[in-house]
């Protein structure tokens, strides 16, 4: 115990994070999914790799699926990608979310000095 909170206090409160930040983020991250044409399964793996950090391992037990299958469309979202690292798909997804929200900013700014 910590503080008087028990570690399982501290998962849900991760958990809300996660959600919250998943809110803020969504519409940019849908859009990065979209543009690339990600299947369901793609897209879930790689939610789960960003936003929730799991391993192959953690992935596979989620989505019920063996980790080679996880493995596999990793390979596949690289290989569509050009890419050859997960790291690298998680800086090309995270510089696209803050692209978009840069750009939504902007918007937001020049439609606040119209107004």
């Amino acid at each position: 115990m910590r503080n008087g909170k028990s570690h399982e206090n501290d998962g849900m409160e991760y958990e809300i994070l996660n959600e919250l930040q998943i809110q803020r983020i969504g519409p940019a991250m849908q859009d990065f999914l979209d543009c690339n044409q990600f299947t369901q399964r793609e897209s879930e793996i790689l939610i789960l790799i960003a936003v929730y950090g799991f391993s192959n391992r953690e992935i596979a037990e989620y989505c019920v699926i063996s980790e080679k299958t996880v493995k596999n469309h990793l390979a596949n979202i690289m290989k569509r990608m050009g890419i050859r690292s997960t790291r690298k798909l998680l800086s090309l997804l995270f510089n696209h979310v803050l692209n978009v929200r840069e750009q939504d900013s902007a918007n937001n700014n020049r439609v606040a000095t119209i107004l």
